[in-house]
């Protein structure tokens, strides 16, 4: 009878066992590629709402600029993201909100796992890739993660060696960016949002631009492409790439904007201040480091020798001004005067979209409308507050 029931029950068993070692190898495999495939899918379709949205505006708005801006939210749409990445479009806002609701779960994305199995933070490379569509390769990307490491450990070492000793046990780590202010999803955010950034005109589709770009992606090949594109003809063993990489962030308008934010800089001889230097230097070291190790050391050479370029000095000049600091705007024009005047850059574009955003940053920068535009939100703000109060009271009469 034991025997008979055991006979009896034994495809079943085997049928269970075969479904729970199914269900086992598909926990194993990469669980994220729907996620992967759902986030370029939304990016389409916000991408489709923008070309809508902008051939019903009389002033046509760039459809790429209000698809990556919409991504945008809490850290990412600060002051100097506004100053910089440009003011999101409310109209467009609300034209989503109508249309395909769903959408909103971009404006809240961090990791995303590649086809690859590589994770990186999805939302930081849009944000960024809106930067570096705005022409400013270096502020949104690797140039911030290294301001916020060198904050970060700030007051921790006597010297550029010892911060980059302190550094190199967070930097590229694994991790959300719970623990680490420069982590391997940071830094490949940082790389991918250059890369792609670079290449996008107004017609470019962005989903499809990411799908390809992923498609084949090395490690090594990404480093290489990255260091050809923004320090052009290098030897990576040298210590002079070191000396490059911290030379390119000093001179970023963009950074010296961050610097500037974030009591870093000095506007009497309009330079990184004294004692964050060496943090400074110690991010950027850490940085050289990694993508040297990612080529092997090799002696890159670019082509074409173009590299990516920032937004210029009239537009850095602008930004202060509208930031209330007349003097600091002064400091900044005064030396982004001397260093045109010293120096014959022999430097260009990297890409049509890049020259082109930053010729609108340095010719059409209205501080009026940005400044019209905080004080507009202030006043709703404070409307707000008024009207919930007499809501309140209102209530507690009625009741």
């Amino acid at each position: 009878m034991t025997t008979n029931s055991i006979t009896n029950r034994m495809p079943r068993l085997l049928a269970m066992l075969l479904l729970l070692l199914g269900l086992f190898c598909a926990a194993a495999l990469p669980a994220h590629a729907d996620e992967y495939d759902d986030t370029l899918d939304r990016l389409s379709r916000l991408q489709a709402l923008a070309r809508e949205y902008s051939a019903s505006q009389a002033d046509t708005p760039d459809p790429i600029e209000l698809t990556l801006a919409y991504t945008r939210t809490s850290e990412y749409n600060t002051t100097i993201w506004q100053l910089t990445a440009g003011v999101r479009d409310a109209g467009f806002e609300s034209y989503v909100a109508a249309n395909d609701p769903d959408l909103a779960v971009l404006q809240n994305l961090n990791t995303v796992t590649l086809p690859s199995g590589e994770r990186i933070d999805f939302g930081h490379m849009l944000a960024s890739m809106n930067l570096v569509y705005n022409g400013l390769p270096i502020t949104g990307s690797w140039g911030g993660d290294c301001q916020q490491l060198a904050e970060q450990y700030h007051g921790q070492a006597g010297d550029a060696a010892g911060y980059a000793d302190l550094m190199r046990t967070t930097f590229n780590m694994d991790d959300d960016g719970t623990l680490s202010k420069f982590s391997d999803q940071d830094l490949h955010a940082d790389l991918d949002s250059v890369l792609v950034g670079a290449k996008i005109t107004k017609d470019t589709d962005l989903a499809e631009a990411l799908r390809s770009y992923y498609a084949s992606l090395t490690e090594y090949d990404r480093a290489k492409e990255f260091i050809t594109l923004s320090f052009g003809t290098v030897d990576t063993s040298a210590e002079s790439f070191k000396d490059a990489v911290y030379s390119a962030l000093l001179e970023d308008s963009g950074m010296q904007l961050l610097f500037y934010m974030n009591g870093m800089w000095s506007v009497s001889d309009w330079t990184i201040k004294e004692d964050y230097a060496p943090a400074v230097r110690g991010a950027t070291d850490v940085f050289a480091e990694y993508l040297a190790q990612t080529v092997n050391y090799e002696k890159i050479k670019s082509e074409t020798n173009d590299r990516l370029v920032a937004m210029g000095g009239e537009a850095l000049s602008d930004a202060l001004t509208a930031l209330g600091d007349t003097d600091a705007a002064q400091a900044a024009l005064a030396a982004a005067k001397a260093a045109e005047d010293n120096v014959q850059s022999t430097v260009s574009s990297g890409s049509d979209a890049i020259s082109t955003a930053r010729q609108t940053l340095q010719t059409k920068f209205d501080v009026k409308i940005f400044q019209l535009i905080l004080y507009t939100a202030a006043a709703v703000a404070v409307f707000m507050l008024v009207f919930s109060l007499v809501m309140f009271v209102m209530h507690r009469k009625e009741n």
